[in-house]
C-alpha cells in the first residue's frame, strides 16, 4: 500500500506517484509545488519523470537496462516539469530568472528533502534504502532550437518524439542521455491560447540554499536551489502560461529524496543579476486581515491527497471486527471505512513479494501461449481536495526479457486483442456509463478457462461486510472512477478478451514513448475528487515466434491533481 497525505497552503499543483509491477513494484513519495511572493503564480504544477525514491532506480528485472535516465522506472537520474501562469504583465520589464527551492515544508525555514540522516557532523552518503534530494549539473545545457523542433510538439508543449510509433527502437521522446542535446528548456504560451513556443537564451545553475547546518545536522548541504538566468527575459503578459522542463541525462538531473512529501518554492525576476525582493515579481499571499481595532486572523486550508496502488481492493475481504479476517490479513483494518487504501497483497507486512502479478497459463508456470489471450489486473483509488480535478497517468515500458527482446506495446489507438500476434497493452476495466462503477468479475467467473489471474483470487464483488461497516458512513459511495472519465484508447478494458465467453468486445492500448512520457489514462478538471477508485487490467499475446524468457515490466500510477 503506498499512501502520502500531502500538504501545502494557497493554490497549488501537485504530482503524487505510486509505483505498481507486474512482476516487479516500486512506491513512491509525494510531491508538490509552491510559490511564496507577492502575486501568485496561478495553475501551478509539478510533473516527474518518475515517481520512484532516488535509491529505486531499476528496471522490473532487478538492473539498469531498462531505467535509463527520465524514464519511469528511475529516481534517481529524473527530470522535473513545472507549469504555471503568470499573474504580472512584464511586456516592459522581462522575467529574467527564475528560481526553483526544493524544501521539507510549504512555508517558513527551508530544509532540503531527503532521509541518508547524519553521525555526528557528517551527513550521511546515498544508500541502498536513503537518498538525499540533489540537483546534480556537471554541464547544464539548453535545448536547442533545432532539437526542440525535433523533439516537441508545440500544440501541447510537451515533448512527443518523432512520428514512428509502430517502431518503439525509434522514439526519441526525450533529448539524448549523452547529455548531447541539453537537458533544459523554458516554453511560453499566450493566456488566450495557442501554441507553445521556446523562450531561448537561458542558462542553468544549481547550489545549496538552506536555513540550517550540515555540522549541526539541520541540513542535508545537497543542492537544492536551481536558478535560470535570462539578459535578454521573457516578455510574459497578465495569464500567460510557462513550462520550465528539465530533463533526466546522466550528468545533468535530479535525484529524488529517499522518502516522504516536498515543496518546491518558485519565483520569478525581472533582473538577471539582481535575485531579490526588490525584483521579485511574482508569488503568494495567504495572511487576512480584520481593520480598525484590528484583530488579525490567519487562517489555511491545506492541500490533502491519498492515492494508492496496489493488487487487492479491501472492499472485496470479509471483515468481522477481528485480527482474524481477510480483510485484517491484507490491511490491518478490523473493519470497513470511508475511502480504504487499495492493499498491495492479501498478507500485510510480510516478505513475500507485493504489487507482483502473474500472467499467463497456471498449469504451465505462468507462460504464454498463443491460442489465448492472459490478462490480469491491479487497482489505484485517488482522494483529493483539488478544485480543479486531476489526471492519472502511467508511465512504463512493454513486457521485455533480459536480452531486450520484447513483446510489442499496442499502440496509441485502442485494439482487439489478437492471438498469435505479440501484443501487451492496458486498459481500465471499470463500467463505461454511468457512475463508472469498479467491474470486479473477470473472464473465469462462469467458464472453464483460467484465463485472468489476480492476486485477489478472482473476487466477484464487494463484500457483504463492506456494506454492513459503512452503512452509517455518510460519506462513503460504492467503488467507482467518476468524476474521472477514462482518456481515449483506455476505456473498454471490462470486455472479453476470449471467444470461449462470447464475441471479443475488450479493447486495450499502450503508449510506446510511455516510459520517457507519462500517458494520462483518466482525467476530470472541474471538481473534487471523492476516493475514485479504478481497476486496470494488462492483456499479452505472444507469436510462436516470440524469443523464449522470462519478461518483465515495471508501469509507474503519477496522480497530478490541479488546484
Amino acid at each position: 500500500m503506498s499512501i502520502n497525505k500531502l500538504k501545502s497552503i494557497v493554490r497549488r499543483g501537485t504530482m503524487l506517484g505510486a509505483a505498481f509491477a507486474v512482476v516487479a513494484a516500486t512506491f513512491a513519495p509525494a510531491s508538490l509545488t509552491f510559490a511564496d511572493a507577492l502575486n501568485p503564480l496561478t495553475h501551478r504544477s509539478l510533473t516527474l519523470s518518475s515517481s520512484a525514491p532516488g535509491w529505486d532506480h531499476t528496471d522490473g528485472s532487478g538492473n539498469t537496462t531498462y531505467a535509463p535516465p527520465n524514464s519511469g522506472a528511475n529516481g534517481q537520474k529524473t527530470g522535473n516539469t513545472f507549469a504555471f501562469n503568470v499573474s504580472t504583465n512584464s511586456t516592459a520589464a522581462p522575467i529574467k530568472a527564475f528560481t526553483l527551492q526544493y524544501c521539507t515544508g510549504s512555508a517558513g525555514n527551508c530544509t532540503s528533502p531527503g532521509n541518508n540522516g547524519h553521525v555526528g557532523a557528517t551527513r550521511n552518503v546515498d544508500s541502498a534504502t536513503t537518498t538525499d534530494l540533489n540537483v546534480v549539473t556537471s554541464s547544464p545545457t539548453e535545448i536547442s532550437g533545432t532539437t526542440f523542433t525535433a523533439l516537441f510538439n508545440t500544440t501541447l508543449g510537451i515533448p512527443v518524439g518523432n512520428a514512428t510509433n509502430s517502431t518503439p527502437a525509434t522514439i526519441t521522446g526525450a533529448p539524448k542521455a549523452d547529455d548531447t542535446e541539453g537537458n533544459f528548456v523554458v516554453l511560453t504560451q499566450p493566456a488566450a491560447g495557442g501554441s507553445w513556443s521556446q523562450s531561448a537564451g537561458w542558462t542553468m545553475t544549481a547550489t545549496n540554499k538552506e536555513d540550517g547546518t550540515v555540522t549541526l545536522g539541520t541540513a542535508t548541504g545537497a543542492n537544492n536551489y536551481i536558478k535560470i538566468v535570462n539578459t535578454t527575459g521573457a516578455a510574459t503578459a497578465t495569464g500567460d502560461a510557462v513550462k520550465i522542463i528539465f530533463f533526466g541525462t546522466n550528468g545533468n538531473y535530479i535525484t529524488n529524496p529517499g522518502q516522504g512529501a516536498f515543496f518546491v518554492k518558485i519565483n520569478d525576476y525581472n533582473s538577471d543579476t539582481t535575485i531579490n525582493d526588490t525584483t521579485l515579481v511574482d508569488g503568494g499571499v495567504t495572511v487576512a486581515n480584520v481593520m480598525n481595532q484590528s484583530i488579525e486572523i490567519q487562517t489555511k486550508v491545506l492541500e490533502t491527497m491519498d492515492f494508492s496502488v496496489g493488487t487487492v481492493d479491501p472492499y472485496t475481504l470479509v471483515s468481522d471486527g477481528t485480527t482474524g479476517s481477510a480483510l485484517y490479513a491484507a490491511s490491518h483494518l478490523q473493519t470497513h471505512g470511508q475511502c480504504d487504501p487499495i492493499a498491495t497483497s492479501l498478507t500485510y507486512g510480510q516478505n513475500a513479494a507485493t504489487n507482483v502479478l502473474q500472467m499467463g497459463d497456471t498449469t504451465q508456470e505462468n507462460s504464454l501461449r498463443t491460442d489465448k489471450t492472459y490478462s490480469t489486473h491491479s487497482f489505484w483509488r485517488l482522494s483529493s481536495n483539488s478544485s480543479a480535478g486531476a489526471t492519472v497517468y502511467y508511465s512504463g515500458s512493454t513486457l521485455k526479457n533480459t536480452v531486450n527482446d520484447q513483446i510489442n506495446p499496442i499502440g496509441k489507438t485502442a485494439s482487439f486483442p489478437l492471438r498469435g500476434t505479440p501484443q501487451f497493452g492496458l486498459a481500465i476495466d471499470n463500467a463505461k456509463t454511468g457512475n463508472l462503477a469498479v467491474n470486479y468479475t473477470n473472464e473465469n467467473n462462469g467458464g472453464t478457462g483460467l484465463f485472468e489471474n489476480g492476486t485477489d483470487i478472482n473476487t466477484n464483488g464487494i463484500d457483504a461486510s463492506t456494506t454492513t461497516d459503512t452503512a452509517s458512513l455518510t460519506g462513503y459511495h460504492s467503488p467507482q472512477l467518476a468524476p474521472l472519465a477514462p482518456t481515449t484508447g483506455y476505456a473498454d478494458g471490462a470486455g472479453i478478451v476470449n471467444n470461449e465467453y462470447g464475441t471479443v468486445s475488450g479493447k486495450f492500448a499502450f503508449d510506446p514513448n510511455a516510459n520517457i512520457v507519462p500517458a494520462p489514462i483518466a482525467t476530470e478538471n472541474a471538481q473534487v475528487v471523492d476516493c475514485v477508485t479504478a481497476k486496470v487490467r494488462y492483456i499479452a499475446n505472444i507469436a510462436a515466434t516470440t524469443p523464449a524468457g522470462i519478461y518483465t515490466t515495471k508501469i509507474n500510477y503519477i496522480a497530478a491533481p490541479q488546484y
